[in-house]
């Protein structure tokens, strides 16, 4: 039995429990092995934090994900060797996404590692810090504890964690958990944005030279202003200074995309000309946390450098000189006081088809795709969670404009298939009171469809919409059209719940035609008495719109290093 910790002092376990809880942890994802179930134990008992454990490591990271993108941060717990090494795709997406998640592992005892033994989930060579070693790769700081660096560490690497709006590497060894330490003085803070005053008002003379007599002046926005929590500010900057604002595919949900100002996405050259020409043709382009990449214009964009005013996580870039350190918040802050009334007009992009087609209840004709988004697009509704997986659904999901309200998870830069389902797992754990509707595709979800049983035990009761194109209909449009390597096993999609819960009561539905389709989408208007399956069956060749030119461009550019023209933007995205 372990002794409780005297007066006065508390575990090194109950010490990091305490500091996830004041950086505003509730949940933490994952599953129970051998060497961190002490650990385990004392999560059991910690007052403000519940576990939710997860099928798989994988799922229990993609969760993470899903339920930091709603409440700011996320923490996992894995067991060392296999366990945290499965969590890596995972934490490599949140890297690459800016999403800050608290990766816990436990290890051997201080003592096995110190004698070098020979143990299970190791390389059997005496090195136990193989793994931190690759956790430095996918994580931005890392440290294994010890009763006499706890206090510091703990600390340490959860500022990192906030700061830098990524994720970071603690591990804890099975003795370590319940030594004890010194309580700590004061709670722990969400550190404050570094900005450096000079540096501030070296940017703001740069950016108001920039701005003068600018005319056509707008703003593009990324993933970085949602993690600040900065939406409220880019909307009242743009209704002030009458600016047009435009997304790409990572900042979806910062705007509300019925708001006048919001254009629609920006996808370098293969963007509505609409878009294009707001981004394109300001005469001062102001990027709010932007990450260009191939996949999202880095090839195709027409951006003059020399026009840009670019902001970043910790410094502010004006026609390519840089100021730091300068937070994100701050430059924005500093750039609303400054920014010159636009007079010019702009158009936005339409709807998607203008106003979404009614589904023909009557028609026996198959799903197209061109019918199946605008459908999707109708039935969402404000303040939703919108989870559309990498590949068929993310492109249906583009030709979308969203209600107010709705908050977009998806993972543009990483695209790892499979991510949607424990995401939206993760995300609904994180608001439960919203109605979530996640749409993947049959490829994606025989990836981590396990966490469909988790949703289940839960009691949630998520829309869930797969499309059944028969496989992998993504790798259809690079390479590949008839070769059946991107085909997939043809499962009943209605019938898991019932395979993942015998006792939890679920709704499915098999839609072949429009008409049935429209029959279902007909029964759905508030949240679901109970977790929904709607199965959509689609050709292995109807491709949503932007799709095919996508496909045609990154088979050009994966295979034979051909571009389609020569790209204007430094192919390391924005200075």
């Amino acid at each position: 039995m372990v002794a409780k910790a005297s007066r006065g002092t508390t575990t090194v376990g109950e010490l990091l429990l305490s500091r996830l809880h004041d950086l505003g942890v509730r949940h933490v994802f994952g599953l129970p092995g051998d060497y961190n179930m002490d650990f385990l134990d004392q999560i059991e008992a910690f007052d403000g934090i519940e576990w939710v454990g997860s099928c798989n490591e994988l799922n229990a990271g993609f969760s993470a994900d899903g339920y930091a993108r709603l409440t700011g941060v996320a923490a996992i717990l894995t067991t060392f060797g296999p366990g945290e090494l499965s969590a890596v795709n995972a934490l490599a997406g949140a890297m690459a996404e800016s999403v800050p998640i608290v990766s816990i592992v436990g290890g051997p005892t201080e003592e096995i590692m110190r004698q070098h033994t020979s143990m299970h989930h190791s390389l059997a060579d005496g090195d136990f810090d193989h793994w931190v070693r690759v956790a430095r790769e996918v994580t931005v700081a890392q440290t294994s504890l010890t009763s006499q660096n706890a206090l510091g560490e703990v600390d340490r690497v959860l500022t990192e964690c906030w700061s830098q709006q990524r994720p970071v590497y603690i591990r804890i060894p099975g003795d370590v958990a319940h030594a004890e330490v010194a309580v700590p003085g004061q709670r722990f803070s969400r550190p404050e944005p570094v900005v450096a005053p000079g540096q501030l008002d070296a940017f703001a003379a740069a950016a108001r030279r920039l701005l003068a007599g600018a005319e056509r002046p707008a703003m593009l926005v990324g993933n970085l202003p949602i993690r600040f929590n900065l939406g409220a500010a880019v909307t009242a900057m743009a209704a002030e200074r009458n600016w047009p604002v435009a997304a790409q595919s990572l900042g979806r949900g910062l705007v509300d995309e019925s708001d006048p100002h919001y254009v629609g996405i920006y996808n370098g050259g293969d963007s509505p000309d609409e878009v294009g020409e707001v981004v394109e043709g300001a005469d001062a382009l102001v990027c709010v946390g932007t990450t260009f990449f191939d996949w999202d214009g880095l090839f195709t964009a027409d951006l003059k450098v020399d026009r840009v005013i670019s902001l970043h996580r910790d410094a502010a870039v004006v026609a390519g000189t840089r100021f730091a350190p300068v937070a994100l918040p701050a430059a924005l802050r500093c750039l609303h006081e400054i920014a010159p009334n636009r007079t010019a007009d702009w158009s936005r992009a339409p709807l998607l088809a203008g106003d979404p087609p009614v589904l023909d209840p009557s028609s026996n004709q198959p799903i197209q795709q061109a019918r199946l988004w605008p459908a999707i697009q109708s039935m969402l509704r404000e303040g939703d969670i919108f989870v559309p997986e990498t590949g068929t659904p993310s492109f249906g999901a583009a030709t979308m404009r969203l209600p107010a309200g709705v908050t977009v998870v998806e993972p543009p830069i990483w695209g790892s298939i499979g991510y949607a389902t424990p995401a939206a797992f993760g995300a609904a754990v994180a608001a439960p009171d919203r109605r979530t509707v996640l749409v993947t595709g049959d490829g994606s979800l025989q990836l981590t469809v396990q966490e469909i049983s988790r949703m289940l035990a839960t009691n949630q009761r998520p829309i869930i919409i797969v499309v059944n194109n028969g496989g992998y209909t993504v790798e259809r449009a690079i390479d590949g059209r008839h070769q059946p390597y991107n085909d997939v096993d043809n499962w009943r999609y209605t019938e898991l719940p019932a395979v993942f819960a015998r006792d939890r009561a679920f709704t499915a539905h098999l839609a072949r035609t429009e008409g049935e389709l429209a029959a279902i989408l007909a029964g759905i208007d508030g949240p679901p008495a109970q977790l929904t399956l709607i199965e959509v069956e689609t050709d292995r060749l109807d491709l949503p719109a932007g799709m095919p030119q996508w496909g045609r461009e990154t088979s050009a550019a994966d295979y034979h290093a051909q571009l389609a023209t020569t790209p204007i933007l430094p192919l390391g995205g924005l200075p």
